[in-house]
């Protein structure tokens, strides 16, 4: 809590203190006096019914004394007698001679036990009671009448001569009502308690229940006074006779062996007390509770307004001090006035600060814009009106060379709780910045857009221009390899051979991760059974195997996967080279697992394996393990970040285990796939007939004479017939002149502007027949790949293999219904 707040605080927790402390105080004081005032009535009580019950036994004293003069003088008893019987002051009267018999007896026939009456006699007689201040005068236990069942006092005295000589005893029969009625028409309260007893405890008399209480002793109670004493005791306690608590007043009798009982019950007195002081702390407790929650309530408000004074206070200095240009208008008054601009606005728009306090919203933005439809709804306060956002120039001074300045103007709405628009705020915003960074940007891209063009036509020039002399070296070499017989120049032949596979391997790998870097290869997902990429792997990599003497061994598998058929068969087929050239002696394996929704194809190799530091590198590019002469042989280090490359692509998580000495794993995950419906395929091994082998007619258009002259002795040599053409009019012409060819083999790019494509379209609609087409080309480029496939022919990417297009040959040449689908490769 603030400072600030303290003081408020203390002054309302001292004012609620004060006002309990008063109404503590108050209750206190009256509760005190309640009791005071209860004691000394009680006492004041107790002194009346003591002076009322000496008076009454004084009186039967002295009729007692007179009963005793009379019978020592043998006088009858005459007036006093009779008087006390009238009055009611004695029940009965009897008196007993020096041997205990009843010599006379006035008054009712009450019966007293027999035993306390001896035994008082006995007292009489031994003189037990010549003690106290009325020597001989004795109260003995109350007793009830048989025959009323009134309750009786015997009160008696000792008869002597005037020789001293024991004579008897007079007894009295006092009736309890006597005091009882005295006590009835005392001015009590409620519940209140009145009685005598005995100075030794027994109980005499009592104002109710005489009948059940009478000559009960309660003076082990701890409460009883010394007897004689004429002194007063208070106790606040609990009757044993009835269960009420009631303020006692005990008094000792000075006079007579007498203890006079008075109590008040508390109910009585402090009943209604209780009730007003129950009131008063509800109502000093409800009126600190409405104390307490006007206080907190108030400090609340007071808190929150000071936060929001403070939160104005410092939004405000924000907006002062903001970069941003800021209006607000008043939407509720006529033209939307403007009511606050800071100084960053006045700078931005380039006017004086405060110059457009006051005045309408369209007057100072609207001049700046050129189109202001989106900002009239706001400007004119239309309910309608929504958020507008709008950029345009601030000019420049004139003659101070002060640039243009681009500018953002975004105005909103301010709606009321009911919806209606109070107000309008706009934000100014210099974006300059924003704005030739804008431009910067849509240069650099349009300067990359042209990079990526230039790099798109090198990778095609590249394709083309780099394979065009390697595919003729290579065309030259098999032909040349079928004639020479001398051994020294077959082996020349084999290191040539070795020479331009290194040279091919190079140029595949460098083209291959350029059109992957530049994204120029997109997959084509199908479902295909995983034998196929197991078959074309064997098909390539078998041969290897047996001239390094290692055992190959490809595990079958039925399952059929969903994924690229080329892209998945360059990943398998470069882990498997990747394994034949770093395993000198034991075995490659080939296997796949199903691990759940995938299959996980695995290459296992004996090799030199591959440190755990260095299993991360080896997919980049030109990183090798093992081979620190960079021998040729032994690749580029380009094979492994192909995998990288092509596996991101698909989304095929490729793994590796390695340990060094003792070979390596590598792994490839592909979702599985339901299998599709059967459908014929050609077998790799499926059997050529002799038309297929010798004998056809091959159309081949290359416009690269050295080219074309490799292409045409090479497929001499296979037994077909050839028919050259070094452009599509040479084609055209060589149709006519020709039969019709059984198959086209030709180059993409041909001179004249003429394709291979448009060259095997053109032959086809002039023979009238899909005559089988080959188009053999040095361009990678995807869109080589969707003509070959909208033109249903066979595509192979220069340097070509004598084997592959011999093959290629054999599968146009095949029966339709054996016929594959067009191959699609990234580069071979």
């Amino acid at each position: 809590m603030e400072t600030r707040l303290v003081l408020p605080a203390v002054a309302v927790a001292v004012a609620i203190a004060a006002l309990w402390w008063t109404l503590l105080t108050r209750i206190d004081r009256e509760e005190r006096f309640l009791d005071q005032t209860t004691r000394q009535h009680t006492a004041a009580m107790a002194q009346l019914v003591e002076e009322q019950a000496i008076a009454t036994f004084r009186r039967l004293d002295d009729l007692l004394i007179d009963v005793a003069s009379h019978v020592e003088k043998d006088i009858p008893l005459l007036i006093p007698t009779r008087r006390s019987f009238e009055e009611g002051l004695a029940a009965s009267i009897r008196i007993y001679d020096a041997n205990g018999w009843l010599s006379m007896g006035l008054g009712r026939t009450t019966t007293r036990n027999p035993v306390l009456e001896w035994e008082e006699f006995a007292r009489h007689k031994s003189n037990a009671h010549r003690k106290g201040a009325q020597k001989g005068f004795v109260i003995g236990l109350p007793f009830v009448s048989p025959g009323t069942m009134d309750v009786f006092i015997p009160v008696s005295r000792r008869l002597e001569g005037t020789d001293g000589v024991f004579r008897g005893v007079a007894v009295i029969d006092v009736p309890a009502e006597i005091f009882a009625r005295f006590y009835g028409r005392l001015d009590l309260p409620r519940d209140s308690s009145v009685a005598i007893a005995r100075a030794d405890g027994p109980l005499l008399a009592r104002q109710a229940l005489q009948d059940q209480v009478f000559g009960r002793s309660f003076r082990s109670s701890g409460l009883w006074p010394e007897a004689g004493s004429g002194t007063v005791q208070h106790h606040r306690v609990v009757s044993p006779v009835d269960g009420v608590e009631r303020i006692y007043a005990f008094r000792a009798s000075a006079d007579y062996p007498l203890m006079t009982v008075v109590g008040e019950s508390v109910e009585t007195v402090f009943g209604a007390w209780r009730q007003n002081r129950f009131v008063s702390i509800v109502w000093a407790a409800a009126t600190t509770a409405v104390i307490l929650l006007f206080t907190t309530a108030f400090l609340v408000e007071l808190q929150r307004r000071r936060h929001g004074d403070r939160a104005l206070r410092i939004r405000n200095r924000a907006m002062e001090w903001s970069g941003d240009g800021i209006l607000i208008a008043d939407a509720t008054r006529p033209g939307v006035p403007v009511v606050y601009t800071n100084p960053a606005f006045a700078r931005l728009m380039g006017i004086a600060p405060g110059a457009a306090d006051g005045r309408a919203t369209r007057d100072v933005l609207g001049s700046l814009m050129e189109d202001e439809e989106g900002l009239c709804p706001l400007c004119d306060g239309a309910e309608g009106a929504g958020d507008t956002r709008a950029e345009f120039i601030r000019p420049g001074a004139v003659g101070r060379g002060t640039p243009e300045v681009w500018l953002e103007l975004r105005a909103s709405p301010v709606r009321g709780p009911d919806g209606r628009l109070v107000s309008v705020i706009a934000t100014v915003r210099d974006i300059t910045e924003h704005k030739t960074a804008q431009a910067a940007l849509a240069e650099a891209r349009r300067e990359a857009d042209r990079a990526n063009i230039g790099k798109s036509k090198f990778l095609a020039a590249a394709s083309h221009d780099l394979r065009q002399p390697v595919q003729s070296l290579m065309l030259l070499m098999e032909a040349l390899s079928t004639r020479a017989t001398d051994p020294a120049m077959r082996k020349i032949l084999t290191t040539m051979d070795r020479a331009l596979g290194a040279l091919k391997m190079l140029l595949d790998g460098l083209l291959d991760v350029s059109r992957l870097e530049a994204g120029a290869v997109e997959p084509k997902r199908m479902v295909f059974p995983v034998t196929e990429l197991l078959d074309r792997v064997a098909a390539n990599s078998r041969s290897v195997a047996v001239r390094k003497g290692l055992l190959l061994h490809i595990m079958p598998c039925g399952a059929h996967v969903d994924s690229d058929p080329m892209l998945l068969g360059r990943i398998l087929q470069n882990f498997v080279e990747n394994a034949l050239r770093y395993t000198n002696r034991g075995r490659i394996l080939v296997g796949c697992r199903r691990r759940g929704a995938v299959l996980r194809i695995e290459v296992w190799d004996t090799g030199i394996g591959i440190p755990t530091d260095r299993q991360e590198d080896i997919f980049h590019e030109f990183v090798q393990v093992g081979n620190a002469s960079r021998d040729r042989d032994q690749g580029l280090g380009l094979g492994l970040a192909v995998v990288r490359r092509l596996a991101g692509m698909l989304d095929h998580p490729v793994s590796l285990r390695s340990e060094p000495g003792r070979g390596s794993v590598f792994r490839v995950e592909v979702p599985l796939a339901d299998p599709p419906a059967a459908a014929a395929t050609l077998p790799e091994d499926f059997p050529v007939t002799a038309r297929m082998r010798a004998g056809a007619r091959v159309l081949v258009v290359e416009d690269d004479p050295i080219v074309r002259e490799g292409l045409c002795a090479m497929i001499r040599q296979w037994g077909h017939e050839v028919f050259p053409a070094a452009s599509f009019g040479e084609a055209v012409e060589a149709l006519r002149r020709h039969p019709d060819p059984d198959v086209i083999v030709a180059d993409y790019r041909l001179g004249e502007g003429h394709t291979g494509t448009e060259t095997i379209r053109e032959v086809r609609r002039r023979s009238k027949r899909p005559i089988p087409g080959i188009l053999v080309t040095g361009d990678t480029a995807p869109e080589r790949l969707a003509e070959a496939e909208a033109g249903k022919f066979s595509i192979l990417h220069k340097p070509v293999l004598a084997d592959d297009l011999r093959r290629a040959i054999a599968l146009a040449l095949a029966p339709a219904a054996l016929a594959p689908p067009a191959p699609r490769e990234l580069v071979d």
